[in-house]
């Protein structure tokens, strides 16, 4: 192994190159008095203070981290008395972080793995040191991708694809059942809904209803479909077990899977069928959506997977590919789509690789937490998510639940909760919750996620049919008042700062190209701010150069009441 060191200002870039396979674990991190924070990429963001019992716990006993799927972006940082120190990832591929609880505190380390399938085997490391901000490694990141002509701005997305200026202001919305019709479109128009993206969960809403799509693209919305390339299914498979994007035929099935070292396929997601290769899987990508923009036309298409981060090596002679060449596919492939149809491309999580390619991302907001937890799938426990049926209401999207309270300090309590993804990509990549977890699911967490949406100028996201519609127009249109005519300003924006004005983390601001500032007051007490009170619970946005105000307060109890929002 040869390790190559340059000091360049206050960063120091290491780049190790290995001749033969194997681990290399570094840096170690030792659990030291100095360390105050981590600053980690986990979804948006997170804050985690190296003395918290509960984060320490929770961290040392989690699976090590996946620096591509687990971490939205390719960093981490360390807040210590008067300064940051930045840790950013030039090779992320195959590698594993993990914490370890010490009685002087969080210690961590980073395990990089060399493996046989890359003909140059790197892996690098640029460490900096920065001011005490705790999005500065953020700031670091965003910059660095400037200076490496890698971000691309939504002014030049739009430029390229022209209907993605539709997405300024849109609010995110999953149409089931009869809401997959020209009447409801018609009523969330005549409601004031004049932006919105709409999915398609599968295909059957859109084939069933073309009218609907001519309807959607007349009142200037984005609708398309849901896709995935990532698994393929038995064609023997049964209809209940399996679904309709992983149906492809007997070749890929038999020739197209992800070979693992030891000479066996990776079962797929769930437990079913294969995981594909990506290259393997390109001749029907380009086969199966050509056949159905003929039937479709749509304006804008969802491919789930591709910007979530989760790659594998594949050891299949016939198609032996590393981590960074199956990124690559799953780029191409969204480039193609994009480009070939003129669509606006969105996919799951939005992890940075694939930020200057898409358009907007499901997933960073609040990603996937608890998979396998048994209280989470059990009908008769009081945070049971729900099933995928019936397939016109399926409860899993549709019923509220309340959140299990092991998750709430970990990826909801806005204490803990950092803009690290906006910070680098609000102006590049619009950015909201999972679908699985949408702005309304938990009952006891509405309040909170709508005002860290207002704070991050992010839209919200909702399942409806016509019925959920009627339940839930008076919160969405409050809500939809207050973001919809901010975002369509300050989508082109960085987010440029991040503050704590209380000591206890509950008064936050955020600001927007030094022309706007958001604040939100999470706490149950009023706050005073330039000579304006923000209530409890509330959100409040000035305009410098025109001191224009706008205010958001959501309900204090349910969903179902009515918020405010004025100016």
């Amino acid at each position: 192994m040869s390790v190559a060191v340059r000091l360049t200002g206050d960063s120091v870039d290491i780049q190790f190159t290995a001749r033969t396979s194997g681990d290399l674990t570094w840096p170690l991190l030792p659990a030291q008095s100095a360390n105050l924070a981590y600053l980690l990429p986990i979804g948006e963001g997170s804050y985690v203070p190296t003395r918290d019992a509960a984060w320490r716990d929770y961290l040392a006993k989690h699976d090590p981290f996946s620096t591509t799927e687990d971490f939205y972006l390719p960093l981490w940082g360390v807040l210590q008395q008067g300064h940051t120190i930045t840790y950013q990832l030039t090779n992320p591929f195959n590698n594993q972080f993990a914490f370890q609880n010490t009685p002087v505190g969080l210690a961590a380390k980073l395990t990089h793995q060399f493996t046989s399938n890359w003909n140059v085997k790197r892996y690098g490391l640029r460490i900096s040191l920065g001011p005490p901000s705790p999005i500065e490694p953020a700031r670091q990141y965003r910059r660095w991708l400037i200076q490496n002509g890698q971000f691309v701005s939504m002014r030049e997305k739009i430029h390229r694809t022209p209907d993605a200026a539709k997405l300024l202001g849109a609010a995110h919305v999953y149409l089931w059942g009869d809401g997959a019709s020209p009447q409801m479109l018609d009523a969330l128009r005549s409601n004031g809904f004049d932006r919105l993206w709409l999915g398609a969960p599968n295909w059957k809403e859109l084939f069933g209803s073309p009218e609907t799509i001519r309807k959607a693209k007349a009142l200037g919305y984005l609708i398309g479909p849901y896709d995935s390339y990532d698994s393929v299914h038995s064609p023997e498979a049964k209809p209940d077990d399996t679904w309709e994007t992983a149906q492809f035929d007997r070749k890929l099935y038999d020739e197209g899977a992800i070979q693992l070292w030891n000479g066996k396929k990776k079962t797929g997601f769930q437990g079913k069928g294969l995981y594909v290769n990506e290259t393997a899987a390109w001749p029907y990508v380009q086969a199966r959506v050509t056949r159905l923009m003929k039937a479709w036309d749509v304006n804008s298409w969802f491919i789930d997977c591709d910007a979530a981060g989760e790659f594998f090596d594949d050891y299949s002679p016939s198609h032996t590919a590393n981590q960074e060449q199956e990124m690559q596919a799953r780029l191409r492939r969204m480039t193609w789509i994009r480009d070939k149809y003129h669509l606006v491309i969105g996919s799951e999580g939005g992890v940075a690789y694939a930020a200057s390619t898409i358009h907007f991302a499901h997933g960073a907001l609040t990603p996937l937490f608890g998979w396998g937890d048994p209280d989470l799938k059990d009908k008769t426990s009081p945070y049971y998510l729900g099933a995928y049926y019936p397939d016109d209401e399926p409860s899993i999207f549709f019923k509220q639940a309340k959140l299990k309270p092991a998750y709430d300090r970990f990826f909801f309590d806005p204490r803990f909760r950092l803009p690290l993804y906006q910070t680098v990509f609000h102006d590049s990549v619009i950015a909201t919750n999972h679908w699985t977890m949408p702005t309304l699911k938990f009952s006891d967490q509405v309040v909170n996620r709508s005002l860290v949406e207002a704070l991050y100028d992010v839209p919200p996201l909702y399942h409806l049919n016509r019925r959920e519609f009627a339940r839930r127009l008076p919160w969405m249109k409050a809500q939809y008042a207050f973001f919809s005519p901010l975002h369509r300003r300050l989508a082109f924006q960085p987010l440029s700062s991040f503050d704590w004005l209380t000591p206890d983390h509950l008064v936050q601001r955020t600001v927007f190209g030094g022309e706007t500032e958001i604040v939100v007051n999470f706490s149950p007490s009023s706050f005073r701010y330039q000579g304006r009170d923000v209530r409890a619970r509330s959100a409040l946005a000035l305009r410098a150069n025109t001191g224009e105000a706008s205010v958001f307060t959501p309900s204090t109890t349910d969903s179902d009441d009515r918020p405010k929002s004025g100016s």
